[in-house]
């Protein structure tokens, strides 16, 4: 389901940066994040993968739901920001 891979699925070493999964929502304004799954049916991933939201994919949390990614501003809902999976970008 979705682009999620099995290994994200569960966290046997809480302190590795895989670990540090958060749903998009969570994360702090202001901060640079990584796409580390998109949670979802096809037709959902389909559409974030076309709007660049992918696995390894770098974004920047601007306010509450918007994000700019790949030189674009998008406004995603709390439903699907709930579903995209996220690591702190270095």
């Amino acid at each position: 389901m979705g682009f999620c891979h099995k290994h994200h699925a569960e966290c046997r070493r809480p302190s590795t940066p895989e670990c540090s999964l958060m749903p998009l929502c969570n994360a702090k304004k202001g901060n640079r994040v990584k796409v580390a799954c998109v949670r979802g049916e096809r037709g959902l991933c389909a559409r974030m993968a076309a709007l660049g939201i992918y696995p390894g994919a770098e974004m920047h949390l601007l306010c509450s739901g918007c994000v700019r990614v790949n030189g674009g501003i998008l406004s995603l809902g709390e439903e699907i920001s709930e579903n995209i999976l996220v690591t702190p970008s270095p």
